[in-house]
């Protein structure tokens, strides 16, 4: 009896918020005050990672394990995507926030998690006409859809065949 007493406390214990991660919502909006609407946002500690995903209104919880469960009090890069289309498609994806909020490296975001907070993001749009090509190179288009700069190096090279020809003398 004793053992089982025991047994089922250290049990309790372990599924019923002995947990030390603290709750984390807030709102991301464009430096215009409007929300974003959709994506991402994902924590990135040195231990640990947690995300969020944007409400139609902005919101957002963070989750390590499942939705809203918070995250382990800490220091955290703040990265956000906000997309449209596929990562692995040959289709261009339009981006929402400019593409440097994707990295902590480069967001500029940091949070600093002691307790139960709010932490709101303020992000900027991307550069007007931003779009990715595949294997992640971001680049606005030209008029005719193609990447700005294959357009502009078949302005200069005059045909099609005289840029390809160019291209590869370039990769020897």
């Amino acid at each position: 009896m004793k053992h089982s007493t025991i047994t089922f406390l250290l049990l309790l214990l372990l599924f019923c918020g002995c947990s030390n991660r603290v709750q984390v919502k807030g709102k991301v909006t464009y430096d215009t005050g409007e929300p974003v609407t959709m994506g991402t946002v994902k924590f990135v500690g040195e231990k640990t990672q947690a995300i969020g995903h944007i409400q139609k209104d902005g919101t957002y919880r963070l989750g390590e394990i499942k939705p809203g469960d918070g995250v382990v009090p800490g220091t955290y890069g703040v990265a956000v995507y906000s997309k449209d289309g596929a990562d692995t498609s040959y289709a261009p994806t339009k981006y929402f926030v400019d593409p440097k909020f994707e990295e902590p490296a480069t967001s500029g975001l940091v949070c600093e998690v002691k307790k139960r907070m709010t932490f709101d993001i303020t992000v900027t749009r991307p550069p007007e006409g931003m779009e990715t090509m595949p294997m992640g190179r971001a680049e606005p288009l030209g008029p005719s859809g193609l990447p700005l700069s294959v357009e502009q190096g078949l302005r200069r090279a005059g045909t099609l065949e005289q840029y390809l020809q160019q291209q590869q003398q370039q990769q020897k």
